[in-house]
């Protein structure tokens, strides 16, 4: 395993980040911890989780940190693994209010400790934006919570660039290093526009204002969806099958995706590798720190996440999307 000193932490993680979404859902205990055994004897620290997660599910709660929380106690990792949790999504039983403040933000981090175990959360997102709070106000709750020990470093998730630069420019004023890390959606494969597989308009998909900013400031990304659910291995599957998923189809389906899945069965007859590993590989030679997160449903997806971390490989050998977006 490869690892990286994540942007402006003493943090190093594993080049690969393991997601967590599907524990508790998709996947029962059972498998989530034979899926978290094999990350970890294979070298993986870095573990994704939110506080939301599940909490679709009716009376599910926190499942997958619950999941996690467990796994930790058990297994006796507490303080070898880094886990990054999230808090401050909406609720989905009143998604038009905003949790960005002080109260929310403080019962998620309360629960989520509890929940894993720990006094304080190494790297703790802020899940969703409020673009009417200002961002002194934002910056104020996370480093008051930093400076009371429950949080080390903090990162934003589903950020706009234009929020990132203000956020950025308040914490450099305040005579800190800037914004550390951002998960927004980005995968090699580009969105077209407007039928994003998750109709969740409070998604933020990664941008080409969002690369720049990156190459200028140096701050980290660490996406989430980040091979597009598959999409490059669903469509090489579909050429023996003929299906692919309508909601997918109308996601992916463009040129610019296409000639990237020929240059991928290139690379792949050249190494060996699939083109899930492949489609990894792309994060790891970026002008910026670039951590993918990757969920698995079994241990055949692992071993491809797991492979990527072995390749290095130009950008732009891959032949797609430096961003995200539709067809150009």
């Amino acid at each position: 395993m490869k690892y990286v000193q994540l942007n402006n932490t003493d943090l190093n993680v594993s080049r690969i980040c393991l997601g967590t979404a599907g524990f508790g859902d998709k996947l029962g205990q059972e498998k989530s911890f034979e899926i978290l055994d094999a990350f970890v004897r294979a070298g993986g620290n870095f573990i994704d989780t939110a506080n939301v997660y599940c909490k679709w599910l009716e009376g599910h709660g926190n499942c997958s940190e619950q999941i996690i929380g467990k796994w930790i106690k058990e297994r006796g990792t507490q303080g070898k693994v880094i886990v990054a949790t999230k808090g401050a999504h909406y609720s989905f039983k009143d998604p038009g209010r905003s949790r960005v403040n002080r109260e929310d933000i403080r019962a998620d981090l309360d629960e989520s400790c509890r929940t894993l175990g720990t006094d304080t959360i190494d790297f703790y997102w802020l899940h969703r934006d409020d673009p009417k709070k200002p961002v002194e106000e934002i910056v104020d709750i996370l480093e008051d919570l930093q400076k009371e020990g429950r949080i080390r470093y903090f990162g934003f998730s589903n950020y706009r660039t234009d929020r990132l630069k203000m956020l950025d420019k308040c914490l450099k004023e305040r005579k800190k290093e800037g914004v550390a890390a951002v998960s927004n959606q980005w995968s090699l494969a580009g969105i077209n526009p407007g039928v994003n597989t998750n109709p969740d308009p409070t998604l933020v998909e990664f941008s080409k204002e969002e690369y720049k900013w990156h190459c200028e400031t140096g701050a980290a990304s660490v996406p989430f969806s980040s091979t597009a659910l598959g999409f490059f291995s669903k469509l090489e599957k579909a050429g023996q099958t003929g299906t692919l998923p309508e909601s997918m189809k109308k996601a992916y389906w463009n040129e610019t995706n296409l000639r990237t899945y020929q240059k991928l069965l290139k690379l792949q007859k050249e190494t060996g590798y699939s083109l899930q590993a492949l489609s990894l590989a792309y994060f790891f030679n970026q002008p910026f720190q670039a951590v993918p997160v990757t969920g698995v449903s079994n241990l055949m997806q692992l071993k491809d996440a797991l492979d990527a971390c072995e390749i290095d490989m130009q950008p732009e050998l891959f032949g797609g999307w430096v961003t995200a977006g539709g067809d150009q």
